[in-house]
């Protein structure tokens, strides 16, 4: 008995030793790797977080072998030039969003369109379709770039210095809007004066009159305190978006071994998973407990179904820009899906 016990002891160090020596052999696969990212917000902004969570699962799952600086809110360069950056190898991977670059990437820059997605989880699906479009590919090839992934936000909502609860209310008001082409003229045909301005200077904007309300997902004016500015958040869902994401050299990327292209693109993946399961719970706890907790009022804006009348469709914009840019097999592609989340969005 005695003998059979030692013997389950010896098997069972052997199996503790192979377990423990595993992740160093794995390790020992991965090239040693100093890398620099380039970010256009801070590191407290609400969805920063991931990235970190990005750099460190690459870093932990090579064993210690890939890591990844992050050079926080616009350090190493501003949000429309991190692209350019990141395509030219300043940088090795850079994140940004999307709809800066409207013109650089015709299609894979327009990805982001008012009231069509209704979840974080919607417009993720919808980055991942683009991501494997031909005409997205080969936008991303031109700037010599390589994206990973897209984060979706909660739907985007007002953040304003006052109530917002009809289209009356819209007629004349100033709302900083981001760089996506197409809302400018949407919002301008609802009697809203778009005014364009960095997401850094949006607190000042509002603590200064510039703007009367802020574009955002809630979270993310939390995250800015634009609370401590303006005090009424307005539950009109302006859809959720393909936010921003990593972007990577694309000629260094081809260098690199197999393994670690498949090592930052799993990442990916499970980050765009595990950040789509968690907006829902952040949108909650922002209503529920951040708003309550710095005196903002929820405010329920009663012409919904009136504004999409007076508004019209976004995808409607988004299709006669490109048709007429030559864009029209990207079109015949990708409109169904924009289509098919628009009615889901309504439903």
């Amino acid at each position: 008995m005695i003998g059979k016990i030692k013997n389950s002891l010896k098997l069972a160090a052997v199996a503790v030793a192979m377990l423990s020596a595993t992740p160093a052999a794995i390790a020992e696969e991965y090239p040693e790797m100093k890398l620099r990212l380039a970010h256009f917000v801070p590191s407290n902004y609400a969805g920063a977080e991931w990235e970190q969570w990005w750099a460190d699962e690459v870093e932990k799952r090579s064993g210690g072998k890939i890591k990844t600086k992050i050079f926080w809110a616009g350090s190493m360069g501003g949000p429309k030039e991190i692209l350019k950056l990141t395509g030219s190898g300043a940088v090795q991977l850079g994140a940004t969003a999307q709809g800066y670059f409207t013109r650089e990437m015709p299609v894979a820059g327009n990805a982001s369109i008012i009231r069509v997605h209704k979840t974080a989880a919607d417009a993720a699906e919808t980055w991942k379709r683009w991501q494997t479009d031909p005409q997205t590919r080969e936008d991303l090839d031109k700037n010599g770039v390589v994206a990973l992934y897209h984060q979706g936000s909660n739907p985007y909502r007002l953040f304003c210095t006052k109530p917002v609860e009809t289209l009356a209310d819209l007629e004349g008001l100033r709302v900083r809007v981001p760089g996506a082409p197409y809302w400018v003229d949407f919002l301008s045909s609802m009697g809203v004066a778009p005014v364009s301005i960095p997401y850094s200077e949006m607190y000042g904007a509002l603590q200064k009159g510039i703007v009367d309300c802020a574009f955002a997902a809630h979270e993310q004016a939390v995250s800015g305190k634009f609370y401590e500015v303006a005090k009424y958040a307005i539950d009109l869902s302006f859809g959720s978006h393909p936010v921003w994401g990593i972007f990577v050299n694309k000629e260094q990327f081809n260098e690199w071994p197999e393994n670690v292209q498949k090592l930052m693109q799993d990442v990916s993946d499970e980050l765009m998973k595990n950040q789509t399961a968690e907006s829902a719970k952040v949108a909650e706890e922002t209503l529920n407990v951040d708003f309550p907790k710095h005196g903002v009022t929820y405010v329920k804006f009663q012409e919904a179904a009136e504004f999409d009348e007076k508004a019209g469709s976004m995808v409607d914009l988004w299709s006669k820009d490109l048709t007429e840019r030559g864009y029209t097999d990207a079109v015949k592609r990708l409109e169904p899906v924009l289509r098919k989340k628009q009615a889901d969005f309504k439903g």
